[in-house]
């Protein structure tokens, strides 16, 4: 190769920059080209290996952003997850890219529900993102993906401080609307939890209304969806139901773990309104959508469906139980807990209601005592 048609590194690494920007932004269509341009960049470039690590993290990252519009693709993302593993092993990285490798490992992790794993990455990554230096978008991406685990692990606090920090940021970026919008799902969440249900509902109805500003699909999906959880919780079901239905009318994109997981709660709430029948058909179709795709948490929640409302078999429940305890759910356990402590309660099984409230409660100490904290 002639030293004239040679790229200097920088100059492809800042098209990379553009690169992951647009991925930032879920832009897919825009990331998609950018990379497709990088890659041939990349081939007559300068060599450098810095370079090189980056364009693999990259393109990590750019698979966990399709996974995340397209759960149902065949995407391989295990195989990439490999891939930079092995990357990691031979190559010393530091400082930025240091970051970059922990953060998106994170993001992995988090998205194949590994709470604890997700949340040692972003910590370790936390301790180079001083690396980044001048990006306050870079930040506030990480302080929303830090607000996200830590919302899952129902430590509401440390939740709401990354949110309203990233969110902050946010604001000052009319590009980053999407962005806006996610941290408005864990703030609005972060209230649910804290039984502030005005609040709650007020966050989830601006991300509605912003989310169908943005004609964002999957956005308006999750917003409606979310407000059926919030009425779920207030046990206004018929008007949980609603949402539930209107979320699923969104077909496009498509994402089969949404679908079991709405068909399930639809299954949940029609079975507290006693109406079996429908629960029974809901029930039978997040099914059918959970065992296809192999979608753990779903089946694990639908045991509690037929094991407390359409079978009465407790051992069901048990099962899903053992489950939530296996992959440190314990803010499931608390909550289901509680409700099948009522149900069973309700039904005159007080054994039965005891059992399930005491497991609610150890599930409280859990989350209370952090250990699950701990162990990174």
């Amino acid at each position: 190769m002639s030293t004239e048609s040679v790229i200097p590194y920088d100059l492809v690494a800042t098209k990379m920059n553009y690169w992951y920007n647009c991925i930032k932004n879920n832009r897919s269509a825009a990331a998609e080209k950018a990379k497709t341009e990088v890659e041939q960049e990349i081939k007559v470039m300068e060599e450098n290996q810095d370079a090189l690590v980056y364009f693999s993290l990259l393109d990590f990252r750019h698979q966990l952003m399709l996974e995340e519009l397209h759960p149902n693709a065949d995407l391989k993302i295990d195989k990439h997850y490999q891939e930079l593993k092995e990357t990691r092993g031979c190559q010393d990285l530091n400082g930025m890219l240091e970051y970059y490798y922990h953060f998106f490992m994170g993001m992995y992790y988090f998205r194949q529900k590994e709470l604890v794993f997700s949340l040692n990455c972003y910590r370790k990554a936390e301790l180079e993102i001083e690396a980044i230096e001048g990006d306050s978008t870079e930040k506030a991406e990480f302080y929303f993906k830090m607000a996200e685990v830590y919302y899952h692990m129902k430590q509401t606090y440390f939740s709401m401080n990354y949110a309203k920090r990233a969110y902050a940021i946010y604001k000052q970026e009319p590009a980053y609307g999407n962005r806006r919008v996610h941290c408005q799902f864990v703030i609005a969440g972060n209230w649910l939890d804290n039984m502030h249900m005005e609040e709650a509902m007020k966050h989830f109805k601006q991300a509605l209304e912003d989310a169908e500003k943005f004609g964002e699909n999957y956005l308006i999906r999750k917003a409606l969806f979310n407000i059926g959880v919030c009425y779920t919780n207030l046990e206004e079901f018929d008007k949980s139901s609603e949402f539930y239905l209107k979320s699923l009318d969104i077909l496009e994109p498509k994402n089969d773990e949404f679908t079991a997981r709405a068909l399930y709660l639809l299954a949940y709430t029609k079975a507290r309104q006693n109406d079996l029948r429908s629960s029974k058909k809901f029930y039978e179709k997040s099914l059918k959508l959970a065992q296809q795709n192999n979608i753990a948490e779903t089946l694990a929640t639908l045991k509690i469906v037929k094991g407390i409302y359409l079978d009465s078999d407790l051992d069901l429940v048990r099962e899903a139980f053992e489950f939530f305890e296996e992959k440190k759910l314990y803010p499931d356990m608390e909550w289901y807990g509680v409700c099948i402590g009522d149900t069973l309660t309700e039904q005159g099984e007080i054994r039965g209601a005891n059992e399930f409230y005491r497991k609610a409660i150890e599930a409280r100490k859990q989350i209370r005592r952090g250990d699950f904290l701990n162990e990174i």
